[in-house]
């Protein structure tokens, strides 16, 4: 056999290919349930750390910490329309629903607290920046008004720019916001440039903006007012208790 042929060279490089893609592709099926159970863990530590029930340099083992997610925190469906949780929908199944019903039925976590009162209702959020969509989660008091923490976990924004959204420092800054300016749902707004605390509004209700980041800001600021309005119908129930 012509070992030097271009049939032969052309035959070997396509074989190698085949098992080569055959190998990555049987990996990649056997890791996907490992996967799954990694990304649904970093999901749920990102819960627990808007709730406030996980901070940095926690010792906890991962079984440790899967444990206190299923004790102390409770995931639900809303109903947006109603207000109502949907008890007769599963939160799994979410993701086989229609575009219209997903909209409609919104996750919610409820994280309560040693007393077993709720202590905070952690909401999913996620919108356009500049370059990405930015996904993580908002977590309100027990009196469905207050910022009790926020994270972002996945995004593809400028890293030293759009990407500090996810830098705890900046974060920790809406801790303590009011998305209420009297009965009126502001949310928080993200300022181009640094809040002045001697101004009510801006101390009550805005945060620092991200240097050279002003539509990831922008975007921000719109998808966490939008996703706070689909929760109003279950969470202003609830500020009038």
């Amino acid at each position: 056999m012509n070992t030097s042929s271009n049939g032969y060279v052309l035959g070997f490089a396509i074989g190698v290919c085949v098992i080569i893609s055959a190998a990555l592709a049987l990996t990649s099926a056997a890791l996907k349930d490992t996967q799954d159970a990694a990304a649904e863990f970093d999901r749920q530590k990102n819960v627990m750390m808007a709730a406030g029930q996980l901070q940095a340099g926690d010792t906890r083992s991962r079984q440790e910490l899967e444990q206190a997610y299923k004790d102390n925190v409770r995931e639900v469906l809303i109903d947006t329309e109603t207000g109502k949780e949907a008890t007769d929908r599963k939160v799994e199944d979410r993701a086989k629903m229609s575009e219209a019903d997903q909209k409609r039925y919104r996750m919610l976590a409820i994280a309560k607290g040693a007393d077993g009162k709720p202590e905070a209702y952690v909401l999913p959020i996620s919108g356009k920046g500049l370059w990405s969509t930015l996904y993580g989660y908002l977590a309100l008091g027990a009196d469905a008004t207050t910022i009790k923490g926020l994270t972002f976990y996945k995004h593809g924004e400028t890293p030293g720019l759009g990407g500090e959204c996810e830098n705890p420092e900046w974060t920790a800054k809406w801790v303590g916001k009011s998305i209420l300016d009297g009965d009126k749902l502001v949310g928080i707004v993200v300022k181009k440039g640094t809040v002045d605390p001697a101004v009510p509004f801006e101390k009550a209700h805005m945060v620092d903006g991200l240097s050279g980041a002003t539509i990831t800001c922008n975007g921000i600021n719109k998808f966490v007012k939008s996703d706070l309005k689909a929760f109003d119908t279950f969470l202003g129930p609830i500020r009038k208790k």
